[in-house]
């Protein structure tokens, strides 16, 4: 049986047979689908590579295809390119047997619009709430509001009509998009956490650290491409730390188009000497050695669905700080909370957290415990449930 699920993501051709991701759905991720599916096809923008990949980063491989569509960004060039972003989907759309979709996004969007046209059952995965991504602050356009409005009314008629859904966070998600009476549903988040906890020696290293309360050295991991994971409001919120006398460093791992509009801002703001922009880090191992070195780790999204990223922070020991959006507050304790796009609210949070040694060794044993909740094997046996309600129900009579 073949599914076919989507992607919001881009990804690069770098030869005739090989796609590569440019984060970390990566070939290993889509074979997950693997084991209760015989082919997976990836409905993915996917745009010429313009410079060498990280080593590991084919997205494709045995059992694994994609069908690329127009590496379009933003929506006026999504608009430009939507008669054949429609013919690509629609050739994906009836080569398949099964559907899972990833959403919400435009692409996922897309293949929902021709899977109900045919009046084919389908599956969702949610991994993201459209009206905290769309909120203010997140896209400089007049018809953000508009936009907001319509991605969120969408995504409640997907999750109405889906067989069955798969949420990523316990309840936050569940409560603006609900499933139909009768649906299948199922809570657990995309987060593979094997091999990712912090070791003693490293436990003992960041504790010794922290009990110096010198220079802080504040983390960050999050897509520049838009402005959903608040990078603006950390760089406003250090500068009134570094006003109130508070010495740190914060490195900002992402890319994209704001990246340089964020180098930008620290320049106004004056905390530029304080700041270090890393494009890029490979997932696994690159990212857990990051975090490692990482002294407080700072979350202020607009929106989110259960964040990979704070996970991994988590597993690692790392006191953690964020916003009080979609799947966070299922991770991090009440006070370690602030409101998203407030960079008053998470610099006073900053200068507590970081004026007190014991609270953030508390904070470090609180994060790594509840990060271990994430067993692999459990996790890995929820998943496996939902993919196989999905393909036996889809090769029965065409109806869940």
């Amino acid at each position: 049986m073949r599914l076919l699920t989507t992607s919001e993501g881009h990804f690069t051709r770098m030869s005739a047979r090989e796609i590569h991701a440019l984060g970390p759905a990566k070939y290993s991720f889509w074979s997950h689908y693997l084991e209760t599916f015989d082919e997976v096809t990836v409905l993915a923008r996917v745009g010429l590579s313009c410079g060498p990949c990280p080593e590991g980063a084919r997205a494709n491989g045995p059992s694994v295809s994609f069908c690329a569509l127009p590496d379009y960004q933003g929506p006026w060039q999504y608009l430009r390119h939507l008669t054949e972003l429609k013919a690509n989907v629609r050739q994906a759309v009836r080569e398949s047997d099964a559907y899972i979709l990833r959403v919400p996004g435009l692409v996922g969007r897309l293949a929902w619009q021709e899977i109900r046209r045919l009046k084919k059952p389908y599956a969702l995965e949610v991994v993201a709430d459209p009206w905290d991504a769309l909120g203010p602050g997140t896209l400089p356009s007049l018809f953000r509001p508009i936009f907001r409005r319509a991605a969120a009314r969408e995504l409640k008629m997907m999750c109405r009509g889906a067989a069955a859904v798969h949420y990523v966070t316990e309840s936050a998600l569940q409560r603006r998009y609900r499933a139909a009476p009768g649906a299948y549903t199922i809570a657990f988040p995309n987060a593979f956490m094997d091999s990712a906890f912090a070791s003693v020696p490293i436990l003992e290293e960041r504790f010794r650290r922290i009990a110096l309360n010198q220079s802080f050295r504040l983390g960050f991991i999050g897509s520049l491409a838009q402005l959903y994971k608040g990078p603006d409001v950390l760089l406003r919120a250090a500068a009134l730390c570094h006003s109130r006398g508070r010495e740190f460093e914060i490195v900002m791992v992402g890319e994209g188009r704001y990246a340089e509009q964020m180098k930008a801002l620290a320049g106004r703001l004056g905390v530029e000497d304080r700041m270090q922009f890393v494009p890029r880090l490979a997932f696994g191992k690159a990212v857990f050695d990051f975090l490692d070195t990482v002294d407080l780790f700072v979350m202020p999204s607009r929106a989110e669905g259960l964040p990979r990223a704070l996970v991994e922070a988590m597993a690692r020991g790392c006191p953690c700080i964020g916003s009080n959006v979609g799947g966070i507050p299922e991770l991090l304790a009440a006070d370690d909370l602030v409101p998203p796009n407030d960079p008053e609210a998470l610099a006073r949070k900053i200068m507590e957290v970081t004026a007190d040694p014991e609270r953030m060794k508390a904070m470090s044993a609180r994060n790594l415990s509840r990060a271990k909740e994430f067993d692999p094997e459990v996790l890995r046996n929820m998943r496996l449930a939902f993919y196989r309600y999905v393909r036996d129900h889809s090769a029965s009579a065409g109806k869940f």
